[in-house]
């Protein structure tokens, strides 16, 4: 019953949005916070017994621990994996950049989010976010052939300018309610689909049980036993030997571990705040 109470108010705030009739906020509406540096509506329900100190220390930590990740993923792409790969592989491969924009653009949204609240303006900065988890989702749903990006770029576009929309259209608290609920349930998506691509690939490596072998070019064999009794000016020669690679599914462990973290701090928070209202 409340679902259809919920979707029959977004239908009516969106056709009065439609026709020149913008509704701000739904009759009964309940309070939010404004944010203090520019005096914003958020889509934030303060609960009963709020600390300014907790809140705003929980944002401050959650900026820099993602930009310390998005500057490390940087250097290590750019002045690590890059140089070492031969001339016609400078690549990453499109999953990989679709991470590495993910980080980007959480760093823009968290950084956003310390000044103005998660809110209908702050929403821009969080279809960033948004957005990379959907093609996330798009680019494991979509087979990969010749003609695979011709319908995800379409997808990724379909999905952002439907959500911008929908969230700019409604009224609060339906603006927040849509958006924080479809963004849980692509975090939902992402984790079934990252244990399936991790089962799959442990699957394959346990099967075949086969041995990757790539070139370290910055591996001298200082230290690591291998040079023990060679003459320091000799040191070094053999550098960029070869050396074993992990196998795939050891890397989207952590991505796993690190979407059902993820998943699970945004349903708290989602279902947290949803039923203050």
């Amino acid at each position: 019953m409340k679902q259809i109470t919920f979707f029959s108010l977004l239908a009516a705030a969106l056709i009065s949005t439609a026709r020149g009739e913008y509704m701000t906020e739904i009759p009964n509406a309940p309070p939010r916070l404004y944010t203090k540096l520019f005096g914003l509506p958020s889509w934030i329900v303060p609960p009963k017994e709020f600390h300014d100190d907790f809140f705003n220390t929980a944002t401050i930590f959650s900026v820099v621990i993602i930009a310390l990740s998005t500057i490390y993923a940087t250097y290590h792409i750019l002045a690590v994996y890059l140089p070492s790969q031969p001339a016609g592989r400078k690549t990453i491969g499109r999953f990989n950049r679709i991470i590495f924009g993910y980080l980007i653009g959480t760093t823009m949204a968290t950084f956003a989010f310390s000044f103005m609240h998660a809110g209908k303006i702050w929403s821009a900065f969080g279809l960033l976010h948004n957005l990379y988890e959907a093609a996330l989702l798009i680019n494991m749903l979509v087979r990969r052939s010749p003609n695979s990006d011709h319908l995800f770029v379409p997808l990724c576009f379909a999905y952002i300018i439907s959500v911008a929309f929908v969230v700019i259209g409604a009224p609060w608290p339906l603006d927040a309610v849509f958006f924080k609920f479809q963004g849980l349930s692509i975090d939902f998506a992402l984790n079934f689909y990252f244990l399936r691509l991790y089962s799959h690939n442990r699957q394959i490596a346990e099967k075949v049980d086969m041995v990757s072998v790539v070139e370290d070019p910055y591996d001298d064999g200082v230290n690591d036993g291998t040079e023990q009794g060679v003459p320091p000016a000799k040191r070094g020669e053999n550098r960029g030997r070869l050396r074993h690679m992990q196998p795939v599914h050891h890397s989207l462990l952590v991505i796993v571990a690190a979407s059902v973290l993820h998943t699970a701090g945004n349903a708290l928070v989602t279902f947290g705040n949803t039923f203050i209202m």
